[in-house]
């Protein structure tokens, strides 16, 4: 985060009086019924929002009593965002009541304005500004109470006007106002979402009024592990626009095909044509441009949290956002007479807003749709080092969008290519039983995988991959070595492969009766989403889409004889399967997952949690050794009801005879 001061008195909040198109509604701060559900040693007594579209302001009202000393640290500072490029900030009140007598405290001269670039981190500068309070002599019990006016909309919108008014919360809230007031001869579509709450009307002369109020709003405590596109939290959804036909209109404004370009930028077109005899290999070498000669850098200021910048412009500055690179793509694309599109997205809420209200407020991103002759295909411009054929190319699963032509009229699903998997081969060479083993891994990335492990190994030192990657066997082996690592990537078909070399100190783990090492599906298990939360009354997330192979092989020092067994657990959520082979010196337990879908549903959740229990009873796998006078091994495959003895060598170690054990557990 970067916290820059403002010194420019027009970027800087004003007072004055409360505008006179608002409705003064009180709340009654004396309730106390809600006070058991407060967080955070506070509760919220009233918040208002009313809005003029006919000004474009608008108006909040806040109130809150600190109930506790966590309070008093907690919210005894106020904060104000606003845009400079379009919006004011005009502040009205600022006042602490104690013990009914009410305390001045806006006084602009403590008022501090900085440049809060929080985005900076994801590489988006957007050009906010913060104007902060802190609160002095603030104690327990006091109310206090401020109210604020944002006036100027975002032009970019072309005085089109949509909002999310939440009505649920996870703090709990005594009162509740919403108004919209709409000018006369323009028209508003409303809907709600997770609740029934109907606006109170009134039409006048020059407008139209839409009146919301609730009290006493209970705290909505929602459970681990969502799915994103899961929204628990109610609200009303506002929309000036007719239907998404109108929105792909406004859009298509802001994404036109220059009619000329600049002399660099068209040698470089010229260049991938000549270059590449396909339009496949045309295709792959303008994405691979774009994905990785322009970095990704948002100026998202104003106008611009919409508009891109042109093709031109970034090409020559070699940075964009993921409108401006798909713009720049797309633009390529077609002066090579290829059909491309950008297309919108909401890469949180993916498919929910399908049941949204159409506005141009419904996305936060950009990617590209091509048609060839073997059909559609879909890009992410913002994703860096994909490589492999076309049908190669990974497309994350944001499951609808808006594909920008002259036609659209609806939102389109956007197709799921995913051709991730990751393979694992982990090779342990026991020497013998004085406590060394070397491990071998070997792991194939594809799809997606392949794209993660290229941008990490492309934005991090060998120190730092070699420390990352051995501190994830150092949850299982505590005297784990690094040796090495390497890489191999392959642009033709896209794999990444890796190659680690450990070396473990202390492989056995003394216990009462001998020595014992423990082997398991060491990346699986990491895979595997296990929720804090078990009673589920809402969706949980899975890694979606998912699909390891792991192959665990153990090699002996001496030969003995070990039962076979293999499991195959399924549910709607995912199959897992283990086999386990045996020869006289080696064991190998492959492992295969995969998850089916990106959720489980509540009434899915009781045989997905009972799945997770059969999968712990099959995967694990220890060998053991302990002094008998038997010379005979003993072998148990807990998955059967019949346990197999086996007449084996004896096997001697400092004058013991050892059992080896096979069990899962």
């Amino acid at each position: 985060m970067i916290l820059i001061p403002v010194s420019n008195a027009q970027n800087k909040p004003l007072s004055g009086k409360e505008p006179s198109w608002i409705t003064l509604v009180s709340a009654d701060y004396n309730k106390t019924t809600l006070h058991r559900e407060a967080e955070d040693g506070y509760i919220d007594l009233d918040f208002q929002k009313q809005v003029s579209l006919a000004t474009q302001s608008v108006y909040i009202k806040e109130a809150y009593k600190i109930l506790s000393e966590a309070g008093v640290q907690n919210m005894s500072q106020l904060s104000f965002y606003f845009d400079p490029t379009y919006q004011s900030l005009t502040i009205h009140t600022i006042k602490i009541i104690r013990d009914g007598q009410t305390i001045n405290k806006l006084d602009l001269s403590k008022i501090k304005t900085i440049q809060e670039e929080s985005e900076l981190n994801r590489f988006i500068y957007n050009g906010t500004l913060k104007s902060v309070l802190f609160l002095e002599d603030v104690r327990k019990n006091d109310i206090v109470e401020y109210s604020y006016t944002l006036k100027g909309f975002n032009p970019i919108f072309k005085n089109k006007y949509s909002d999310f008014y939440n009505t649920k919360f996870s703090t709990p809230q005594y009162h509740l106002y919403y108004k919209l007031i709409v000018p006369a001869g323009r028209a508003v579509n409303i809907r709600n979402s997770g609740d029934t709450i109907a606006p109170g009307i009134h039409t006048e002369a020059t407008q139209t009024v839409y009146e919301w109020k609730m009290d006493d709003i209970h705290a909505l405590h929602v459970q681990d592990a969502l799915p994103s596109w899961y929204d628990p939290y109610s609200s009303i959804m506002v929309s000036e626009f007719k239907d998404w036909k109108e929105v792909n209109a406004w859009a298509a404004s802001l994404f036109s095909t220059p009619t000329s370009l600049s002399a660099p930028l068209q040698k470089k077109i010229e260049e991938i044509n000549t270059i590449n005899k396909t339009e496949a290999d045309r295709v792959k070498a303008a994405l691979r441009f774009v994905q990785d000669d322009i970095r990704y850098m948002g100026l998202e200021m104003g106008v611009h949290s919409h508009l891109p910048a042109t093709p031109d412009k970034v090409f020559a500055r070699r940075f964009g956002d993921c409108k401006e690179k798909s713009y720049l793509l797309v633009t390529m694309l077609r002066k090579m007479g290829i059909q491309a599109y950008p297309v919108l997205i909401n890469s949180g809420y993916t498919q929910a807003i399908n049941n949204w209200l159409p506005s141009a407020q419904c996305f936060d991103h950009a990617t590209v749709k091509v048609i060839l002759q073997d059909g559609e295909h879909w890009f992410d411009p913002t994703i860096s080092y994909q490589r492999g054929s076309l049908k190669d190319i990974s497309y994350p699963d944001y499951k609808t969008g808006l594909v920008i032509t002259d036609t659209t009229f609806a939102l389109t699903p956007t197709a799921l290519h995913e051709q991730s998997e990751e393979r694992v081969r982990e090779i342990f060479s026991i020497k013998n039983m004085l406590g060394k083993a070397d491990l071998k891994v070997i792991t194939e990335y594809k799809g997606s995988y392949a794209d993660d492990m290229r941008d990490e190994f492309n934005s991090s030192s060998n120190y730092e991959l070699l420390n990352e990657f051995k501190q994830f066997y150092q949850g299982y082996f505590s005297g784990i070595i690094s040796d090495s690592l390497t890489y191999n990537d392959d642009s033709i078909s896209g794999t990444f492969t890796t190659t680690e070399y450990y070396t473990i100190d202390s492989f056995w783990n003394m216990e009462t009766k001998g020595l014992k090492s423990s082997f398991t599906s060491y990346v699986i298990n990491g895979v595997i989403k296990k929720p804090k939360d078990k009673s589920r009354t809402m969706p949980f997330y899975l890694s979606y889409p998912a699909k390891y192979h792991e192959e665990v092989e153990i090699n002996l020092p001496e030969d003995w004889n070990l039962k076979p067994y293999d499991a195959v657990i399924k549910c709607s959520g995912f199959v897992y399967k283990v086999k386990c082979t045996t020869s006289w010196r080696k064991v190998v337990l492959a492992y295969d997952f995969e998850n089916l879908k990106d959720a489980i549903t509540p009434a899915e959740a009781p045989q997905y949690f009972s799945k997770l229990k059969e999968i712990d009873n099959v995967s694990d796998y220890a060998i053991t050794t302990y002094s008998n006078t038997d010379n005979t091994l003993f072998a148990k495959n807990s998955t059967t009801t019949n346990s197999l003895y086996l007449v084996v060598p004896i096997f001697i170690l400092i004058g013991s005879v050892l059992w080896w054990t096979q069990r899962r557990s």
